[in-house]
C-alpha cells in the first residue's frame, strides 16, 4: 500500500512546483536590464520542455536579494546569474556584436551541457553563492573567484559533501566563468587540489556515490505484492520495474532524474503511442523506441516487450500502466502518472527508487 504521507508529498511538489513555475514564466515584471540577452538566450529553444516537480539536495535554495541573481530554475542559473564582471563583459560584447548574435552564443553554449548537469552546475552555484552572502564577499570578488576563495569554499564543505560533489560544485563554477568571460584560478592551484584530496578523506561514508541495486526476481516479486494497482502512481513503478528486470533496461533509459526538467533528447515520451501488439502462439509482443542508451547514445534502441507466463509480465504491466493513465499528453515522459486532482505528473528515478525502498525495506 503506498503510504499516504509519501503520496502527498509527490502530489504536493507537482502542485506546487508547477503552480510557482506558471507564475514565474507568466510574471509581468520587469527584468533588469543586464541579463535580458542572457534571459533570452535561456528561453529561447527549439522545443517545449515540459515542468516536472524537482528539487535540489539541500533544502535551502535561498540568497540574499541581488538584481544579479534573478529566481530562475537550478537549470537556468549558469546562465541568468551574474556578476559586475559579467555585467561588464555582456556590455562589451553588445558593443561589437549585435544582440542575435550574443543571444545565439549563449543558446549554443547552454546547449553544450545537457538538462541534467546545468541542473546539477546551478545547484553548485547556488551554494557558492549562499557561501558568499555568509562570508560578506563583496559582488565583485566573486568573479573572477580568486584561488583561496575558492578553496576557502570547497574546505567550508568538507565533512558533509562527496568529493564528486565538490568536482561538480567546480565544474559548474568553471562554466559560469567561461560564459561570463571571466578568468577561472582554479585549473592549477596546489592549493585547491590539497583540499580536494583532503575532502575525498574527510567525506562521511554514506556520501560515497552507490549505483541502486539490481532488480532480481525475488525484488520484482516483493514489488508486485507490495503495490496498489488501483493507485496510478503504483502501475507507473510497476511497468518501470519489469521492463528492467525482463526487457534488460536501464533505470536512466526510461525515466527523468529528479531535475527541473527532463531531457527529450533523452527520455522517452508518450509520442511512441499507440504501442502494437502482435500475437503468435499465444504471446504477446510489442516494440517501442526509446531515444537514448548507456550503449548506443543518441542512436536509442527498439525496446522488445514479450508476455511471460508470469504474474510480473512486463507486457501485462506496461499496458496495465497505459490503461491507468490515459488521458496524458503525447509530449510527456512514457512513464508519467495522473494525479487524484486529474492533472499529471512526471516519474523521476528518486520517487521510484524511494518507492521499491518503501516495500523491500518493510
Amino acid at each position: 500500500m503506498l503510504t499516504s504521507t509519501f503520496y502527498e508529498d509527490v502530489m504536493r511538489s507537482a502542485d506546487v512546483e508547477a503552480a510557482a513555475e506558471f507564475w514565474r514564466r507568466n510574471s509581468s515584471s520587469a527584468r533588469p536590464p543586464h541579463w535580458q540577452v542572457q534571459e533570452a538566450a535561456g528561453v529561447t529553444r527549439p522545443d517545449e520542455t515540459i515542468r516536472v516537480p524537482g528539487g535540489e539536495s539541500c533544502n535551502d535554495t535561498s540568497v540574499g536579494p541581488s538584481s544579479y541573481r534573478p529566481s530562475v530554475l537550478a537549470s537556468e542559473r549558469v546562465l541568468l546569474w551574474t556578476t559586475p564582471h559579467g555585467v561588464t563583459f555582456q556590455n562589451q560584447l553588445e558593443q561589437l556584436y549585435p544582440k542575435s548574435h550574443i543571444v545565439k552564443l549563449f543558446f549554443v553554449m547552454a546547449e553544450s551541457l545537457d538538462e541534467s548537469t546545468r541542473n546539477d552546475y546551478g545547484a553548485g552555484l547556488l551554494r557558492f553563492i549562499q557561501f558568499c552572502d555568509r562570508l560578506f564577499i563583496p559582488e565583485q570578488d566573486r568573479m573572477p573567484a580568486s584561488e583561496l576563495l575558492l578553496s576557502i569554499f570547497i574546505a567550508d564543505a568538507a565533512g558533509s559533501i562527496s568529493s564528486s560533489t565538490a568536482d561538480n560544485w567546480l565544474a559548474g563554477l568553471r562554466f559560469w566563468h567561461i560564459i561570463n568571460g571571466a578568468q577561472w584560478h582554479g585549473e592549477r592551484s596546489e592549493c585547491l587540489r590539497h583540499v580536494q584530496r583532503g575532502l575525498h578523506h574527510l567525506a562521511p561514508p554514506d556520501l560515497d556515490p552507490k549505483h541502486p541495486p539490481p532488480i532480481t526476481l525475488e525484488s520484482l516479486i516483493r514489488l508486485h505484492q507490495g503495490l496498489d494497482y488501483s493507485n496510478t502512481f503504483d502501475t507507473a513503478v510497476l511497468a518501470i520495474a519489469c521492463l528492467i528486470f525482463w526487457c534488460s533496461c536501464r533505470l536512466e533509459e526510461l525515466v527523468i532524474p529528479a531535475s527541473d526538467s527532463p531531457d527529450m533528447t533523452k527520455h522517452v515520451t508518450r509520442s511512441v503511442l499507440p504501442i502494437v501488439t502482435q500475437e503468435s502462439n499465444n504471446v504477446r509482443r510489442s516494440i517501442f523506441h526509446i531515444p537514448w542508451t548507456k550503449n548506443t547514445g543518441n542512436n536509442g534502441a527498439d525496446i522488445n516487450v514479450t508476455s511471460r507466463d508470469h504474474f510480473t509480465c512486463p507486457h501485462a504491466a506496461l499496458f496495465r500502466h497505459l490503461e491507468a493513465n490515459p488521458n496524458i499528453p503525447s509530449h510527456a515522459p512514457l512513464f508519467s502518472f495522473q494525479t487524484p486532482t486529474g492533472t499529471w505528473t512526471s516519474m523521476t528515478e528518486q520517487w521510484f527508487l524511494k518507492r521499491c525502498d518503501q516495500i523491500w525495506g518493510s
